[in-house]
């Protein structure tokens, strides 16, 4: 950029005639030293990413966003500096002009010229591959569960603890394609503001109302024609008295779908592969009150709806309604973040013997300390270490120095639970996050099944234990070889005599979210 000479050759009368450097203003240094900082800055810390092992989202955070944001914040300064240099000489009456002519006899404007387009091209290639960067850095899974570890915490943990643990983030709450990806993104922002301006709910709010339907996700794994046949699965208990009495269950579940045998569909998985569409209207947000569901036939003409007559249902055609299509997850809504109840904790790390069944009441202890109200995760492992010592104590003071090997484990062992499935600073837990794959706790299959749900008629959707599974074995051993065994199927016994009372009621009302258990 120089001063303009007149036509003749000469400058104009009482103007010098000059070459004006880009460094004259203090705003031009400081754009320029913001972008070689931040260029050098980048170098250092893309080496050092590059060849660290493992994963730091905060590490990439400042090398693919922040840093490059540093250079293109010089760039604006120091383009702002040239606009302040140009309006100055206007003003003092100097006439200011790029030169775009390419001058090759003029060996100090050809080597500005290459050095010019030397760093434009350093820049341009830095701006490019950071962005890169920065775009793989957000899908990271890293990103996701670290970089806002307080908000983003409770999931991150779940998610490691997860049968998903091996699946990344986005491939589950995006998917592929661009125009989820987009709206994730500009969703992405509005959450970043929510943290920067600590306004973000605490629980973070469920469900998921922008996530990709399911059969654009899930069934990438897992092919739906493919569910079929049974499934045995064990399940270890142990009850709150004083020995903490072991109580296996053995169970044949009718997981079902498509059998390739006799062309049927059965079993759990017939929601998702029968030609008939499943709807359902919910009047909660998380969908655990059920109020009205409609089977349609392969046709278009309705098969059946069922409709909770103590309910007040709004209308199926009206816009303001959501009619939801029944799918994956409206019953796996868990799938990569469970919260484990305190009980089913317990029950698990008493059959692995991770805590001693020796220890007196034992189950009971830890499930009411687990499930105790606290305001931090500090204030509750301080809790539970002097609450455990207490008890036993108190109660067991004679025995106490024999079973403190036990107390000691256990007192690990309960922090560790904790910390895996209660974030008390945001307000999460398994009852802030119901989980639907079952009827423990949580209402489960029991929102439509063994519900008040009727057609006209009064039939009603179908409550028989044995449409999803069919008991095998049962009874007060750890070891279900010790279990007499009917692959026919048993009746159901309470691990604890209440009569028939358990036919009558469903599991939650005595099972519930307060207990725990």
């Amino acid at each position: 950029m120089e001063q303009e000479p007149d036509r003749g050759g000469e400058p104009p009368s009482g103007v010098l005639r000059e070459t004006r450097t880009l460094y004259q203003h203090p705003l031009a240094a400081v754009g320029g030293a913001l972008i070689v900082g931040g260029v050098l800055g980048f170098i250092v810390l893309f080496f050092f990413d590059f060849f660290s092992p493992g994963e730091n989202p905060y590490r990439s955070l400042v090398t693919f966003i922040a840093i490059p944001a540093i250079i293109i914040l010089g760039v604006l300064i120091f383009l702002i500096s040239i606009r302040i240099q140009v309006v100055r000489a206007r003003r003092r009456g100097e006439h200011v002009r790029f030169l775009l002519r390419i001058e090759p006899s003029d060996p100090r404007y050809m080597r500005n010229l290459w050095l010019f387009l030397g760093l434009s091209a350093l820049f341009v290639t830095l701006a490019a591959f950071s962005g890169f960067k920065a775009y793989e850095t957000t899908d990271s899974v890293a990103f996701c569960g670290s970089a806002c570890h307080d908000v983003m915490g409770p999931q991150d943990v779940t998610y490691l603890n997860g049968p998903h643990a091996r699946v990344l983030c986005v491939d589950c709450h995006i998917g592929p394609g661009g125009s989820f990806w987009v709206k994730s993104k500009i969703d992405g922002i509005r959450q970043v503001l929510a943290v920067a301006t600590d306004s973000y709910d605490r629980p973070i709010h469920t469900p998921v109302t922008s996530l990709r339907p399911a059969q654009e996700t899930c069934e990438g794994c897992h092919w739906p024609q493919q569910f079929l046949g049974q499934k045995l699965i064990t399940k270890n208990y142990f009850r709150t008295d004083e020995n903490n009495s072991p109580w296996t269950i053995s169970l044949l579940m009718n997981i079902g779908g498509g059998n390739p045998r006799t062309g049927r569909l059965e079993g759990i998985h017939w929601h998702m592969l029968s030609e008939q569409k499943v709807e359902y209207i919910a009047t909660d947000e998380q969908r655990q009150d059920i109020a009205w569901v409609r089977v349609t036939d392969a046709s278009g003409q309705d098969v059946a709806v069922f409709s909770d007559p103590n309910v007040d249902i709004p209308d199926p055609e009206a816009e303001t309604t959501e009619v939801r299509t029944f799918d994956c997850m409206d019953c796996h809504n868990r799938p990569s973040h469970d919260f484990l109840p305190p009980a089913t904790a317990m029950n698990l790390e008493l059959s692995k013997g991770t805590i001693s069944t020796d220890l007196p009441f034992i189950r009971k202890v830890g499930l009411d300390l687990l499930n105790a109200p606290y305001e931090t995760s500090a204030e509750a492992k301080a809790a539970i270490t002097s609450g455990l010592r207490n008890f036993y104590l108190t109660q067991y003071n004679s025995k106490y120095e024999v079973l403190r090997a036990d107390i000691d484990q256990t007192e690990k062992v309960l922090h560790d639970i904790y910390e895996a499935n209660f974030f008390p600073e945001m307000k999460t837990d398994y009852r802030a996050r119901e989980n639907d794959l079952s009827h423990f706790v949580s209402q489960g299959c029991f929102r439509c099944h063994f519900s008040d749900l009727e057609t006209e008629t009064g039939r009603k959707i179908s409550s028989s234990c044995t449409s999803c599974h069919t008991i095998v074995a049962q009874g007060p051993a750890d070891n279900v070889a010790d279990l007499p065994s009917d692959i026919g199927g048993l009746e159901f016994e309470h691990p604890v005599e209440i009569g028939d009372v358990w036919k009558t009621v469903r599991c939650t009302q005595c099972h519930s979210p307060a207990s725990g258990y």
